[in-house]
């Protein structure tokens, strides 16, 4: 069904918002020229507003606020004549107009006060707002024929930290009087205004359940009508997605946390569906999905990287677009859009249908519906975990399920928390059967429900036993071993976050302490605004080797922070850890950290990706060009033993030689992103 989405890389999303207060309503809407803009571009894909925030309806409806022209039915002929794919847009569960005229389908709190994100009031989901909504979306299925439908502001996640995640989050607990009937009449319970942690598990379960209700509402009301049409909704398939049920992965990812757009696009291709990342055009203001509404552009040069992350990974980029509210746009606009997308058309044939070629798994084992609590704690420390992994350039998987572990030579596991005993077996397996494990914080700690288990599940593949957290919020790292205090630092490490305190149970090998401060971390004991010295009395396990069966195990009590300058340190210390558990990598190079490398295969080619993320650290039109780059590529291991050619795509000068059984690529320079095709 969402094949054709795999096909197509260049997708735009059109703001087009227009409440009734603007002048000249609709005036400036011309349907051909945005369609001849779209082909100008190499725009295959729109996204267009069918119902916005407000309430307005873009297209002739029995309910909402009317527009005076008929966007979607004047738009969608003009894209069809040029072979250009339309997907509707509709928002959700917000909507000042319809939760005006009826306050009660609004979720409200324990005192009655109505849930609102900015100026949006949130629909609760369990109100007669679920009707409203299906059919207002019914009644466009029945009348247009797009490809396909994108759902905007499902409440999904629990204790989303939303700037950073663009997730929506439960109302929780969502106290209005229709959400408090079904909680009754499905539970036999009154709500709790103040629920306990064991109740609020069970809230949010319940209310996941309305949400995957309604999702499966609006889904068949689509399907009566276009049942071949794509759906997905805003953060579908995210790390925090409870429900997962789209026909594509689909996250929000903005500029300048091009780490995080890396991460978000690692962890959506081990979905095994399509998937885009979602970038705004325009430039940030507060928080960084404020760019979606801003007219002023971001430059070209950071939208081409934000797409060639995403494309390196195999998926698409959708970049926003935001005409003025008449409905008028700017030429300049799509001679934006085209230098993105004109340079990707030429690449397309060589992400198609590639696969990755990884000796690293990264677990980010997640469980956001049956251990809620705990989902953004397990993504946060996998996140860090893989700025490492990018910087020190190895090929790695993030996995998602540990069912297939075996063709990894190492994994690591930081701050899993929540895992399962058939995943402990699966991990423990590994490691048994010669594996290497790099393993932090409470990881295994706790069930696949999020409850604590006596001790860690790992433990014996650790070789350390729980014995309390740390009560501070800061601890230092004295690393004792000679090899890595010379790779790293001999001074203190600050590690900034929980730690705890392991006792060593079997015949490990330690090679760091862990040192708590002299002081709680309080205004009254700050040293000029800094924090307290390290006490040698309290002093811990803070690294530790361990054998176990043919393989081994590195642990650490705390989850390492490698993103930002505060954590340059414990970065550094990944980067040593990665470099001896994997001594001879698929690839090698001399490029900087910064630029992000993916070997992938099609049949009986490999494409090497080369993203260069300080393109855009001037944040202007003018990337940063890298000179004299070279990558060691160990053909034979990734199942190409006799390639002996490679060629720059879509263009550009490479020199090529073999060494100690390495094909061995030189460029010239590396602007934003470099396709090397190996033969």
């Amino acid at each position: 069904m969402a094949n054709w989405f795999n096909e197509t890389h260049r997708k735009v999303h059109l703001l087009y918002v227009s409440p009734q207060w603007v002048r000249d309503r609709g005036a400036g809407f011309d349907p051909v020229a945005y369609a001849e803009g779209y082909t100008r571009a190499g725009v295959d894909c729109v996204e267009v507003y069918v119902k916005d925030h407000h309430g307005n309806v873009y297209f002739p409806c029995s309910t909402g606020i009317p527009y005076p022209r008929d966007v979607v039915g004047e738009l969608l002929p003009e894209l069809k004549k040029r072979g250009i794919r339309m997907i509707a847009y509709f928002s959700i569960c917000f909507d000042n107009h319809a939760l005006g005229l009826h306050p009660d389908w609004r979720a409200v709190n324990h005192l009655g006060d109505p849930q609102k994100t900015g100026p949006f009031f949130v629909a609760s989901v369990s109100s007669p707002y679920r009707d409203f909504i299906v059919r207002q979306i019914e009644e466009f299925a029945a009348r247009y024929d797009v490809d396909g439908y994108w759902l905007d502001i499902i409440p999904l996640a629990r204790e989303a930290p939303q700037r950073l995640w663009m997730i929506q989050q439960h109302p929780l607990p969502d106290c209005s009087l229709h959400a408090q009937r079904r909680w009754r009449a499905g539970t036999g319970q009154v709500l709790p205004r103040h629920p306990t942690p064991d109740e609020a598990d069970r809230i949010f379960e319940f209310m996941t359940g309305e949400v995957s209700s309604l999702l499966d509402e609006m889904y068949a009301a689509i399907r009566r009508h276009q049942p071949d049409a794509v759906i997905t909704y805003n953060a579908a398939g995210a790390l925090g997605d409870p429900i997962d049920s789209a026909d594509l992965t689909s996250i929000e990812g903005h500029a300048p946390n091009h780490q995080r757009q890396s991460f978000i696009s690692r962890w959506a291709r081990g979905s095994g569906k399509p998937y885009e990342m979602m970038t705004a055009s325009g430039l940030p203001r507060v928080e960084p999905g404020a760019g979606w509404n801003a007219l002023d552009p971001k430059p070209v040069t950071m939208l081409r990287l934000e797409a060639a992350i995403a494309l390196a990974q195999g998926g698409s980029t959708l970049i926003g677009q935001v005409p003025y509210a008449s409905g008028a746009t700017d030429p300049a606009q799509f001679e934006g859009l085209g230098r993105v997308f004109r340079p990707i058309r030429e690449i397309e044939p060589y992400v198609r249908g590639a696969k990755s070629i990884a000796e690293v798994a990264l677990v980010a084992a997640v469980k956001p519906r049956e251990a809620s609590t705990h989902w953004y704690r397990m993504q946060d420390a996998a996140e860090h975990a893989h700025q490492a992994l990018v910087d020190e350039h190895l090929q790695f998987d993030i996995v998602r399920r540990t069912e297939s572990l075996e063709r990894y030579s190492m994994v690591v596991l930081s701050e899993q928390t929540a895992l399962s005993d058939a995943e402990l077996d699966r991990l423990r397996s590994f490691v048994e059967q010669g594996g290497t494990l790099i393993a932090a914080g409470a990881s295994s700690l706790f069930d696949e429900r999020g409850k604590r288990r006596t001790d860690f599940g790992l433990g014996d593949v650790f070789g350390v036993s729980y014995g309390e957290t740390i009560a501070g919020d800061f601890v230092y790292l004295k690393l004792d071993d000679p090899g890595l205090s010379k790779e790293v630092t001999a001074g203190p490490i600050l590690v900034d976050g929980t730690c705890l305190i392991v006792k060593p149970t079997g015949n490990v090998r330690s090679l760091a302490s862990v040192l708590e401060a002299e002081s709680l971390r309080t205004d009254a004991t700050t040293i000029l605004w800094g924090d307290a010295s390290p006490d040698p009395t309290l002093n811990h396990p803070g690294l530790v080797l361990n054998r176990f069966g043919a393989g081994n195990c590195w642990y650490l009590p705390f989850a390492p922070r490698a993103i930002g300058l505060p954590n340059a340190w414990t970065r550094q210390l990944m980067r040593a850890l990665l470099a001896r558990t994997v001594p001879e990598p698929l690839v090698t190079t001399t490029a900087p950290p910064g630029v992000e490398m993916t070997l992938t295969r099609q049949e009986d080619r490999l494409v090497l990706h080369l993203v260069n993320h300080h393109a855009a650290i001037a944040h202007d039109d003018t990337p940063l060009v890298l000179r004299d780059i070279v990558v060691r590529v160990y053909c034979a291991r990734a199942g190409l033993p006799n390639a002996g050619a490679a060629t720059l795509v879509p263009e550009g000068e490479c020199q090529v030689s073999r060494e100690d059984g390495r094909l061995v690529v030189r460029l010239a320079e590396l602007a934003i992103h470099a396709l090397v095709v190996i033969a």
